[in-house]
C-alpha cells in the first residue's frame, strides 16, 4: 500500500462515517483517480508542460518578478521537517502551469504540488491522466480539511517538499483580479499540522493572459510578481488559531497587493 492509499482510505472511512448521505459520489471518484507516482510518462508530460508554459510566459509574454531572491532564499531552506507552501491570489484558470512554471527547474522533484479541485480537475480518466501529471492534489469542496487531498499536502509540507494553494478558493472576479475575500482556512491547517516555510506573492497581468472564458492565452501581455517576506511558521505562526493564521495571511496578501499598485 503506499502513502497515498494509506492516507485516503483512513481519511475517506472518518468523512464517509460523518454523514455519508451528504458526499458526492462523483467528487469521491474523482478523488479515487488521484496517483502521485512519479513514472516516467508523468515525468516527461510535466516536464514537456513546463516547457510549454515557460515558452508562452517569457518569450511571447513578458514576466517582471520583484523579490526572485526571497523564493531563491526559502527553496534553499527546504529540508524534512520544514517543506514551502506558497499561497497568492488567483485570477485565471492557468495561473498554474503557465506562472508558477516560471519559478521551478525541470526536474519532476522541482514542481510544486498543487491543490485542486476534484470535479474540475480529475472528473474524468483523460482529465486524472493530465493532471496526475501536473502533481496537482484533488480536494473537495465543502469537505473540510479532514479528507484525503489534505493530509497528503501536509505529508508533503513535512517531507521538505514544495506546495502551492489559491486560498482564494477560486478565481476572481474583481476587477483587475482584486483579491477575492474572506480567504479559505485550508491553508491555515496546513500550517498548523505541516508547520512549513511560508511565502506569500501576488500577480498582475494573468487577467489579461488568460481572460475568463479565453482558451488560448494571449500574447504581447505583461505580468508582475512580487514576492513577500520568507516566514518561519514553526516560530510562532502555526501555533496561532485558525483565525489569526488566516488574519495574517490575509494581511500579507492585501499588502502585497496594495505595494502593486502603489
Amino acid at each position: 500500500m503506499t502513502l497515498w492509499d494509506a492516507t485516503k482510505a483512513e481519511s475517506v472511512q472518518r468523512c464517509r462515517m460523518d454523514d455519508p448521505k451528504e458526499k458526492s459520489e462523483m467528487a469521491w471518484a474523482a478523488v479515487d483517480r488521484f496517483d502521485p507516482e512519479p513514472t516516467r510518462s508523468r515525468q516527461a508530460a510535466a516536464q514537456a508542460v513546463a516547457a510549454m508554459s515557460r515558452l508562452i510566459m517569457k518569450r511571447l509574454n513578458n514576466v517582471q518578478v520583484l523579490g526572485a531572491e526571497r523564493l531563491e532564499t526559502a527553496r534553499s531552506l527546504q529540508r524534512p521537517g520544514a517543506g514551502l507552501l506558497t499561497y497568492s491570489n488567483h485570477v485565471s484558470l492557468f495561473d498554474d502551469p503557465l506562472l508558477l512554471a516560471c519559478f521551478s527547474g525541470p526536474e519532476w522533484k522541482s514542481l510544486r504540488w498543487v491543490a485542486a479541485d476534484a470535479l474540475n480537475f480529475f472528473g474524468t480518466p483523460a482529465k486524472a491522466m493530465v493532471f496526475n501529471a501536473g502533481k496537482a492534489v484533488p480536494i473537495i469542496r465543502g469537505e473540510g480539511v479532514d479528507q484525503p487531498g489534505m493530509h497528503f499536502l501536509a505529508e508533503r509540507l513535512q517531507a521538505g517538499e514544495w506546495v502551492h494553494v489559491f486560498p482564494e478558493g477560486g478565481r476572481s472576479r474583481r476587477a483587475e483580479g482584486r483579491l477575492k475575500l474572506p480567504l479559505k482556512s485550508g491553508l491555515a491547517h496546513l500550517i498548523q499540522h505541516a508547520r512549513p516555510l511560508l511565502l506569500a506573492f501576488h500577480h498582475v497581468g494573468m487577467h489579461e493572459v488568460l481572460p475568463i472564458g479565453s482558451a488560448l492565452p494571449r500574447r504581447g501581455k505583461t505580468v508582475t510578481v512580487r514576492f513577500g517576506e520568507v516566514e518561519q511558521s514553526a516560530t510562532a505562526l502555526a501555533d496561532m488559531p485558525v483565525e489569526d493564521i488566516m488574519a495574517h495571511a490575509t494581511e500579507r496578501l492585501l499588502a502585497l497587493e496594495a505595494s502593486q499598485r502603489s
